[in-house]
C-alpha cells in the first residue's frame, strides 16, 4: 500500500526546529526589551540615604526643616566627585542651609586654618536658591528638580540630567544624595562579531551616590567667620 502524501498545506507549514527556536528566542528578548523599557529606569544605588548614616527624620506633614549649618567636606565618604548643589571649590567650607517660603537657600563660604594666609573668601558667600517650583518634598526629602547637564546636545543624542536629594538625619546631619539620569539610551537586539543588529529604546540609567554633611550650627542666623589669619604672622 503506498503511504499517502503529505498535503501541500502541511508541507508549507513545516519550519525547521532551529528556525523556530532562534524565532522564538528573538521573539522573547524583544518582549523582554520593551519590558525593562515600561517598567522605568534602570536604577544604580539607592535612593535613599546608607544605612550607615543613620536614620533619616520624619515629619507629620511635608518634609522637616534642613535649616543649619553644615561643615565640608563631608563626613562620609571621604571624597566626593561632580557638581553639587552647592559650590565646593575650596578644601574646607561652611554650608549654610535657610528655608523660608518655600524657597530653599545654599551658600557655602571658606574656612581658613592658616594664620599666615589671608583670603577674602572667608566673608564672602556662593549664593543658589531654588524656588518652590524647583524643589518637592518626596518621602520626607527634599528634591531638587533635575537638570540637564550638556544642554547643546544633539537632538535624538543620549542626555544626561542630574537632581539631588536632601534628607535631615536623626543625628542633625544633612545626607545629600546626588542623581544622575542617563536619557536617550538604545540597545540591540543581537550582536555578533563586534556588529549590532537591530536597536530598540533602552530604558533610562539612573545613578545615586550620596555624602553626609555634619551640623555645626542651628542656621537661625550668619554663622560667624572661621578665619585663623593674624597680621604679621609668618608661621602656618
Amino acid at each position: 500500500m503506498t503511504p499517502a502524501a503529505p498535503s501541500p498545506l502541511h508541507s508549507a507549514l513545516r519550519i525547521p526546529h532551529r528556525r523556530v527556536q532562534r524565532i522564538g528566542g528573538a521573539a522573547t528578548l524583544a518582549l523582554c526589551c520593551l519590558a525593562l523599557t515600561a517598567c522605568g529606569p534602570d536604577v544604580q544605588g539607592s535612593p535613599k540615604p546608607p544605612p550607615a548614616f543613620g536614620p533619616v527624620q520624619s515629619s507629620w506633614f511635608g518634609c522637616p526643616s534642613l535649616q543649619g549649618v553644615y561643615a565640608w567636606p563631608p563626613v562620609e565618604p571621604g571624597g566626593v566627585r561632580g557638581s553639587l548643589p552647592f559650590f565646593t571649590g575650596s578644601p574646607e567650607m561652611q554650608v549654610w542651609v535657610q528655608q523660608q517660603r518655600g524657597v530653599t537657600t545654599l551658600r557655602t563660604r571658606t574656612v581658613n586654618r592658616a594664620r599666615n594666609v589671608r583670603t577674602s573668601l572667608t566673608r564672602q558667600w556662593s549664593l543658589v536658591t531654588y524656588s518652590g517650583v524647583q524643589a518637592r518634598c518626596s518621602s520626607g526629602m527634599l528634591d531638587l528638580v533635575p537638570q540637564t547637564v550638556s544642554p547643546d546636545k544633539e537632538p535624538g543624542a543620549s542626555g544626561v540630567l542630574q537632581g539631588f536629594r536632601l534628607a535631615l538625619l536623626k543625628d542633625g546631619g544633612l545626607a545629600v544624595g546626588k542623581r544622575t539620569v542617563s536619557t536617550g539610551n538604545k540597545g540591540s537586539y543581537f550582536s555578533w562579531g563586534g556588529q549590532s543588529y537591530g536597536s530598540y529604546d533602552a530604558p533610562d540609567v539612573e545613578t545615586w551616590t550620596w555624602f553626609k554633611l555634619a551640623r555645626t550650627a542651628a542656621g537661625d542666623s550668619e554663622p560667624p567667620v572661621i578665619d585663623a589669619y593674624v597680621p604679621g604672622a609668618t608661621s602656618p
